[in-house]
């Protein structure tokens, strides 16, 4: 998946792609579900290229900002990013990337560490580290802060998926391009997950996807005789990773991360396009929120276009760049999320070379200015409590499990399960 994704990319570039991945001697790769050492060695045409690997928990913007930064800055005359997934059913055991690992255990010349997860002791100690019953409780919690009651989160979350199956549909690359007739509401092939979310509010990860960027400079580009209508201009870009466990938060309904990027970002708020990082619902709805615009996504989102672990950003920016090709001199946002809404990043590009040079701001201090002071967390609390956010899981084998997040009178939290 990793090298077709790379042959994708050069024949998207068209007359000139190929003299461009000859020339790229940085090559990046987001780590995904697969084992291999040094995937880039894989991509690599130039023998010398600088490989770069960023493990699970980095935010997908920082590799795409390592890239741009090392043509930028005069490093490298070429540089790709890749990121492949390929785990539905059996032909995940037949990528290349996964039969080559066996062959090699190179490093690559350098590999980014992901470093706070932001999960807490408390959270480890009863195994909230699930990603749907964690944004299940992030659900509640944003429903909670709207308003709503049951019935009226459910239309919520019907609208939103239907809204995001639409644009799958009509996206070639989706995974899932039919329209189901129901996503909120649970049915024999659309189980219960954690409420409120069913298995078609969820990210699907078991995907065959890969995608690919090839970034150079104007010059470089031009001699390669690349037509300037396959150009598309990186603005500025913007990650926060002040890293806060679920349970420690002040408001489990908002990012300080994604509130910090979109401030930094010039003129954000008056993008054309607009790709929201969409593992579940929430994550859109804040994000949503923090930039003062209706949900929005390009691909169709990871429910229904597709969730490649890690590398999905990468999809939403390929996708971009051929929504703003189509709309010369429009502008697009693509966002990322690492963890449980924990880290945030994004990014705005145009058809346009944008009036001042590309720009990378780490908003990590500011979203921590933004955030507050943390709660505290114990295994029990005295006395009586208030519920923060709940969600009920749902098992396979229809067991179930509550689980809540609840705080005391003094302002400490802790986690109650009831089976």
């Amino acid at each position: 998946m990793l090298r077709a994704a790379v042959a994708a990319a050069v024949d998207d570039a068209g007359l000139g792609g190929r003299s461009l991945l000859e020339r790229a001697t940085w090559v990046g790769v987001s780590e995904g579900a697969w084992s291999h050492p040094d995937p880039g060695r894989l991509v690599a045409v130039d023998p010398g290229a600088h490989t770069v690997l960023t493990r699970v928990g980095v935010l997908q913007q920082e590799l795409v900002d390592r890239a741009i930064s090392a043509v930028a800055q005069g490093g490298a005359p070429a540089a790709l990013v890749v990121g492949a997934e390929a785990n539905a059913g059996s032909s995940a055991r037949a990528t290349g990337a996964v039969a080559s690992a066996r062959k090699s255990e190179a490093a690559p010349d350098e590999l980014v560490e992901t470093g706070d997860f932001g999960i807490s002791p408390l959270e480890f100690a009863t195994g909230l580290f699930d990603p749907p019953t964690v944004y299940a409780l992030l659900e509640s919690a944003w429903g909670a802060a709207q308003g709503w009651t049951p019935p009226e989160h459910v239309a919520r979350l019907e609208a939103l998926q239907q809204k995001f199956a639409a644009v799958a549909a009509a996206n070639p690359y989706a995974w899932t391009r039919e329209p189901p007739a129901q996503v909120a509401v649970p049915g024999p092939d659309n189980r219960l997950v954690a409420s409120p979310y069913t298995k078609l509010c969820c990210s699907n990860m078991r995907v065959n996807q890969g995608a690919a960027l090839l970034l150079t400079t104007v010059g470089a580009a031009r001699a390669a005789g690349v037509a300037e209508d396959r150009w598309v201009f990186p603005e500025a870009s913007a990650v926060g990773n002040h890293a806060v466990p679920v349970v420690q938060r002040p408001a489990l309904h908002r990012s300080p991360n994604a509130e910090a990027v979109f401030a930094a970002l010039p003129d954000v708020g008056a993008v054309d396009h607009v790709d929201l990082y969409s593992c579940f619902p929430v994550a859109v709805q804040v994000a949503a929120a923090a930039l003062g615009r209706e949900p929005a996504t390009v691909t169709g989102g990871m429910t229904f276009a597709g969730g490649p672990l890690n590398s999905y950003a990468l999809h939403g920016l390929a996708t971009m760049v051929g929504v703003l090709r189509g709309a010369p001199g429009s502008r697009g946002l693509v966002t990322s999320v690492s963890g449980f809404l924990t880290k945030y990043g994004g990014s705005t590009w145009s058809t346009t070379p944008p009036p001042s040079p590309w720009t990378a701001a780490d908003v990590t201090m500011a979203a921590a200015e933004r955030c507050g002071a943390h709660h505290d967390e114990a295994e029990q609390l005295p006395g009586p409590a208030v519920v923060v956010a709940r969600t009920v899981e749902h098992a396979r084998n229809g067991s179930t499990r509550s689980v809540s997040i609840l705080e005391g009178a003094t302002g400490v939290r802790t986690v109650e399960i009831d089976r």
